[in-house]
């Protein structure tokens, strides 16, 4: 009984303003000078990074595993630390990969 009483008052609070809503404006495309330049660049560094980290991930983290495996780096205290590794050197990938690009684009620009 509580459930409905509690289901019954969110459904009273929320359903006036969906029905005194304004309705929506027309769609109006961004303009060519809207945003500023710098804008544009962190936009592209943020794709590129999180777009890069798709590959990097499983790319770190097998590459870790090898290495351990190998006895090149000691082993991981427990499987926290193993994941956070692997993060860690999955961002550091990415991170290397959104700066070249950074350095790609600053050099051909003229």
């Amino acid at each position: 009984m509580k459930r409905f009483v509690a289901t019954l008052l969110i459904l009273s609070l929320l359903a006036p303003s969906v029905l005194l809503a304004e309705p929506l404006k027309e769609y109006v495309p961004y303009e060519e000078g809207e945003f500023p330049l710098w804008t544009y660049k962190i936009r592209r560094a943020e794709q590129i990074f999180f777009g890069s980290m798709m590959i990097t991930i499983p790319v770190a983290a097998l590459v870790y595993t090898l290495a351990v495996n190998n006895d090149w780096v000691a082993q991981p205290t427990s499987e926290a630390q193993q994941y956070l590794v692997g993060a860690a050197i999955a961002a550091g990938l990415s991170l290397t990969v959104t700066v070249a690009d950074s350095i790609i684009g600053a050099v051909r620009t003229p």
